[in-house]
């Protein structure tokens, strides 16, 4: 009964190899793409960046004047923003429908053409001298543009500025504003980078729930090819009564490598396909028992009305001088006020009382809110990034925050923005363990090791160069076995 077990493995591994080797070697090779190489996004850096300067003199309609254009008193969000060179207001509804009015004489926004596409290219900071924007299409996705972050901004205006580098711009009709960038280097390593490790065409990958089952099916019989081949290696290893040939494996040429690579990667390998396998949230695993959206409208008091209440803008921005892109309206309890951006990293916040300080305070306070059955248990400033808030591949991370630790009964952690008062992130105990089951197997996103750079390159390489090796040696013997 063993023999005939061991035989039916031995074909089951042998088999699901032949089928998934060529599959595994991608998998690392690019896996080094992606390391350098994101997919295309347009990063918060470049998103505040790119945009235009804010004109004050040039808003002459109030936000509750642009309320009553919208037909509602109550908004989600709120924004001042330029779009095609003129000041609008970006209101969005409690049933999450955007209107746009334009600040300078109360129109509204109604879509772009290819022309004012291009001139919304001109004005962004991605178009340089030597550029001449180019209208290419109004499409609804296409390859770099396939992630459903992009839906509520579809379709899209796609411009090439005909530059050194190649950059091409997605620009919503929806809203008017830069969505999405991408250029020549982006493009070429993409393909064989996330393109290759995602399965990621876009014709495949636009059908949501038929891409995610391939991937976590695939992902499964990935695990289960290693396993599989670890049962097998450490049956036909021998440490001390060795073969007739001296050797601890009976293999040899490729075969041998096979062996002795699967046991020696063994840790690495099999943790970082299941890893991949986590990567794609399976069958519900690591869903939360609550939904976070019930606690942070009881941290921020609500829906944004009373907009007269709110500190005036046209002082705001005249008092800020200068460079400032973006103003958002926030109130956190009964506080409303005011976030005025020049970058990702150069926030103000404009308070009622003129006390920007007020803010913290403000903040202590309205955190029991966000678990109001429960204790906290602990809350620390952070001035540096560490394993569980951390800014890494594009992963935007505002300096300094406030970790607030609960013991309600999921034990949610709250990461809030200091300079805004934006709740950045909740982690709760399933959160945690998919953070160390995914990210942490899998992009080794261990603080010690991403904050010594290059040492994070040189061990991810080498595992990574380990594996794809071990994969060759899969392919070469699937390939014989198939030609046998």
């Amino acid at each position: 009964m063993l023999k005939k077990v061991k035989r039916l493995l031995y074909l089951f591994h042998r088999w699901l190899g032949v089928a998934l080797c060529v599959w595994f070697a991608l998998l690392f090779a690019s896996g080094i793409i992606m390391m350098y190489v994101e997919y295309p996004e347009l990063t918060e850096d470049e998103r505040l960046w790119q945009m235009d300067e804010l004109n004050a003199t040039a808003v002459h309609l109030a936000v509750s004047d642009a309320a009553r254009i919208a037909s509602a008193t109550e908004f989600s969000s709120i924004k001042l923003v330029n779009i095609v060179g003129r000041p609008a207001y970006q209101l969005t509804d409690p049933n999450g429908n955007l209107h746009t009015v334009f600040a300078d004489d109360g129109s509204v926004f109604e879509g772009l053409q290819p022309d004012s596409a291009l001139r919304a290219a001109r004005y962004s900071g991605f178009a340089d001298p030597d550029s001449t924007p180019r209208y290419d299409a109004l499409i609804d996705i296409d390859q770099w543009t396939v992630s459903s972050v992009l839906d509520a901004s579809r379709p899209l205006h796609r411009v090439a500025l005909d530059d050194d580098a190649g950059t091409v711009l997605y620009i919503s009709d929806t809203n008017g504003l830069i969505v999405r960038d991408s250029n020549r280097v982006e493009r070429f390593w993409n393909w064989l980078g996330s393109t290759i490790h995602w399965i990621y065409p876009w014709q495949f990958r636009q059908h949501v729930s038929l891409w995610t089952d391939v991937l976590t099916y695939l992902s499964l019989a990935g695990v289960f090819s290693v396993v599989s081949g670890a049962v097998v290696g450490w049956w036909r290893l021998r440490l001390k009564k060795r073969y007739s040939s001296g050797s601890f494996t009976p293999y040899i040429g490729w075969q041998k490598w096979h062996h002795v690579m699967g046991l020696g990667c063994l840790l690495f390998i099999s943790t970082w396909i299941f890893s991949g396998l986590m990567s794609m949230f399976p069958w519900g695993v690591f869903d939360n028992a609550t939904s976070v959206d019930d606690q942070l409208a009881r941290y921020y008091g609500g829906p944004l009305d009373q907009l007269d209440s709110f500190p005036a803008l046209n002082s705001a921005l005249l008092q800020s001088g200068d460079e400032v892109k973006e103003v958002e309206w926030r109130r956190i309890g009964d506080v409303r006020y005011l976030v005025l951006s020049r970058s990702s990293t150069d926030k103000r916040v404009v308070m009622p009382n003129g006390n920007g300080d007020a803010l913290h305070a403000l903040i202590i306070h309205a955190i029991s809110a966000l678990q109001p059955q429960a204790r906290i248990q602990q809350q620390r400033g952070i001035t540096q990034y560490d394993s569980w808030y951390y800014s890494h591949h594009n992963r935007y991370r505002p300096l300094p925050a406030l970790e607030v630790r609960f013991d309600d009964t999921e034990q949610s952690w709250y990461h809030i923005d200091l300079t805004t008062g934006v709740v950045v992130q909740r982690l709760t105990r399933i959160d945690r363990w998919a953070r160390w089951l995914y990210n942490g197997l899998h992009s080794f996103d261990f603080a010690p090791l991403f904050q010594l750079r290059p040492l994070w390159d040189a061990t991810l390489i080498l595992l990574l160069l380990c594996g794809f090796v071990f994969s060759i040696s899969a392919v070469v013997i699937g390939w014989r076995r198939v030609r046998a």
